[in-house]
C-alpha cells in the first residue's frame, strides 16, 4: 500500500471519528469525567449552575475543628472563608481540549477506567480572624499536665480462691490498697501549624474535619506535691485538724499538709531532748543515762524524761529546756521549745512563735512545751543523715555529734514498739523497718516516723488535734491509713523507677548498754532494725 492510499484511509477515518469526537465533546462538558474539583468528582455535573452551587455550599457549611477530644465549630463566615467558584470551574473547563481530553475520550470509547485529574481549591480566607479564632480555642484549652492520681481503696466480696493469706475456706470482705497513675499529658496548640489543616477542612467536600496540631508534655511521675495534696484531700473530713509531714531521706524533698501549726511537744518533744543530750556528752556516758534514754523513748515515761532534761541541764531541768529549746533554734527550727519538764501543771505564758502567732488554726499547745511536725519530721532527717556522716547535725554541731551517737539514738528509738498508728499503716507491719516515737496528750495524738520504704527510707510526721477530746479510734483509724498512701507512693515510685532500695541500717547497741526491764528481742527476732 503506497503512501497515498495510507493517507486517504486515515483522513477518512478521522472524518468518520470527528462527528463523535465532537458529540462525546459536548456531552462532556462543562466538567470532563474524572475531573475532581476540590476532591469531589464532578464529571457527571452538566449544569454550570449545579456546579457552582455544589462549591458554593462550602462557604456555608461548618467544620468540625478538634483540639485533642474537645470538638469545637466554626463557621466559614466567621473567617471570611470564600471558595473561588468561578476560577476552579474555569481550570476544570481546560480538560475539555488538547491530550487530556483525547486521553478522556479514548478511555471513554475503550471502556477504561478514567485517570483522575484534580482541580485544587481556590479560596480567600481572612487569617487574621482565623489566628484570632484558633489562639481563642489556645487560651481555653492548653494546660500543663495533670497532677498524679491517687484512687481510694475499695472492699469487695472475697470467695476462698483470692482471699488474703489462702485462708481454707474464707468468704468475706477484703479491700484492696490505694492504687496510683500519672497524670495525664501537657496539651499547647500550635496556632500557625494549625492553619492548614483549618484550610484544607473549609475546602474540603468530603471530611469537613480538622485536627488542630498540639504539642504534648508527657506527665511525670507524681511527686511529693502530689501526695501531699492527697492526703489533704483524704484528710479533709477529719473531724479536728491534720498536719503532715513526709521527707524522701533519698531526695530530700518534702511533702507538708499545714506542719507549721504549733502543737503541744508531746512524747515526740523526747527526740529532741535525747539528741540535744548526745551533743553535750560523749555517747552513752554511765548505765543511768542510758537506762534514762531508754525509759524515755522506748516507755514514753515522763519520769525519766525529766531526768534526761536534767542532765542536759547539768542537774537543772529549766536550763535543760532552754538548752534544748537553743538546739533545736541553732538549727532553724524555730518553732519548739521546752520551757519546763513533764507533767508541770503550773501556769506559765507560752514563748512567742511563728506557729503559735497563727491565727487560722489554734490547737491550745501546751504552753510548757511546743513544737510542730515539721520541726520534729526534720530532725528526725537529719538523725538519719548523721548516721550517714552528712546533715545539719554534723555541720552545725560539728564535733559535738558523730554518726555512731546518731545511731545509737535511733537504736534507743527503736524500742518504742507501740505498734499501732503509722507503725500499723504499713503492709506487713510485722515485719517493716521503722523507729518511731508516738505522743498523746487529751486533745492531741502525735507519731514521728523513720520508715524504709520501697525506695529507702522516709520521714513521716503526723500530728492529729481535736478539741476536747482526741478519741483513740479515730487517731488511729486516721494515722494508719495516712501510713498506708504514703506507702502506696513510695511503692508506686519504685515500680516507675525500677530503683532497688539500699539495704537497712542495723542498730547496734552501745557499749555500756544495759536493758531495761522489758525485753526487746522481739524486734530481733522478726528482722528489726537492732542489733544485740
Amino acid at each position: 500500500m503506497n503512501s497515498f492510499t495510507k493517507f486517504v484511509l486515515t483522513l477518512i477515518l478521522l472524518l468518520s471519528v470527528f462527528p463523535l469526537y465532537t458529540r462525546y465533546k459536548a456531552s462532556a462538558a462543562p466538567i470532563p469525567p474524572g475531573v475532581h474539583l476540590g476532591g469531589v468528582e464532578m464529571g457527571r455535573v452538566k449544569d454550570m449552575a449545579e456546579a457552582a452551587s455544589l462549591l458554593d455550599s462550602r462557604n456555608t457549611e461548618p467544620v468540625a475543628v478538634y483540639f485533642g477530644d474537645q470538638r469545637f465549630i466554626l463557621r466559614p463566615q466567621d473567617v471570611d472563608y470564600r471558595v473561588d467558584v468561578e476560577r476552579m470551574i474555569a481550570e476544570a473547563t481546560r480538560y475539555l481540549d488538547g491530550p487530556d481530553f483525547m486521553d478522556i475520550a479514548i478511555r471513554n470509547l475503550l471502556g477504561l477506567p478514567q485517570k483522575r485529574r484534580d482541580v485544587p481549591v481556590y479560596a480567600t480566607v481572612n487569617v487574621g480572624k482565623l489566628t484570632v479564632w484558633l489562639q481563642a480555642v489556645a487560651d481555653e484549652n492548653n494546660h500543663s499536665p495533670q497532677p498524679a492520681r491517687a484512687i481510694p481503696p475499695r472492699w469487695d466480696w472475697a470467695q476462698e480462691s483470692n482471699a488474703p493469706d489462702a485462708s481454707t475456706g474464707f468468704v468475706g470482705a477484703v479491700r484492696d490498697e490505694w492504687q496510683w497513675s500519672v497524670g495525664a499529658p501537657g496539651q499547647e496548640l500550635l496556632v500557625e501549624d494549625s492553619v492548614q489543616p483549618v484550610l484544607d477542612a473549609l475546602g474540603s467536600g468530603e471530611r469537613r474535619e480538622a485536627h488542630l496540631i498540639l504539642d504534648e508534655t508527657p506527665a511525670g511521675p507524681p511527686t511529693l506535691d502530689d501526695l501531699a495534696a492527697v492526703l489533704n484531700t483524704f484528710t479533709s473530713d477529719f473531724p479536728g485538724f491534720a498536719a503532715i509531714y513526709v521527707q524522701d531521706l533519698a531526695t530530700g524533698e518534702e511533702g507538708t499538709v499545714d506542719v507549721d501549726v504549733a502543737f503541744s511537744g508531746m512524747s515526740t518533744m523526747k527526740v529532741a531532748i535525747v539528741t540535744t543530750l548526745f551533743s553535750r556528752m560523749e555517747g552513752v556516758e554511765d548505765v543511768e543515762i542510758g537506762q534514762l534514754i531508754d525509759y524515755a523513748l522506748g516507755e514514753s515515761n515522763n519520769v525519766a524524761a525529766n531526768g534526761v532534761l536534767r542532765r542536759v541541764g547539768g542537774g537543772d531541768i529549766f536550763t535543760g529546756g532552754r538548752r534544748v529549746t537553743e538546739f533545736m533554734r541553732g538549727l532553724g527550727y524555730v518553732n519548739s521549745f521546752i520551757q519546763t519538764g513533764y507533767d508541770d501543771k503550773s501556769a506559765i505564758a507560752q514563748i512567742p512563735t511563728p506557729a503559735n502567732q497563727r491565727t487560722d488554726w489554734n490547737t491550745e499547745p501546751d504552753t510548757h512545751l511546743q513544737s510542730t511536725p515539721a520541726d520534729m519530721g526534720r530532725l528526725l532527717g537529719e538523725i538519719y543523715r548523721c548516721t550517714q556522716g552528712e546533715g545539719k547535725l554534723l555541720t552545725v554541731y560539728a564535733g559535738d555529734l558523730t554518726p555512731e551517737e546518731c545511731r545509737t539514738i535511733l537504736f534507743y528509738l527503736s524500742h518504742d514498739e507501740f505498734t499501732e498508728l503509722l507503725w500499723a499503716g504499713l503492709p506487713r507491719p510485722d515485719d517493716a523497718w521503722i523507729v518511731h516515737k508516738h505522743g498523746f496528750v487529751n486533745d492531741a495524738h502525735s507519731d514521728l516516723a523513720l520508715i524504709w520504704g520501697p525506695t529507702g527510707p522516709y520521714v513521716l510526721s503526723v500530728y492529729l488535734y481535736r478539741r476536747g477530746w482526741m478519741d483513740w479510734e479515730t487517731s488511729n483509724a486516721a494515722m494508719k491509713e495516712i501510713s498506708r498512701i504514703v506507702w502506696s507512693y513510695f511503692a508506686f515510685q519504685q515500680e516507675l523507677q525500677k530503683v532497688t532500695p539500699p539495704e537497712p541500717l542495723v542498730l547496734e547497741a552501745p557499749a555500756n548498754y544495759l536493758p531495761v526491764l522489758n525485753n526487746y528481742s522481739s524486734r530481733a527476732a522478726t528482722g528489726a532494725p537492732t542489733a544485740p
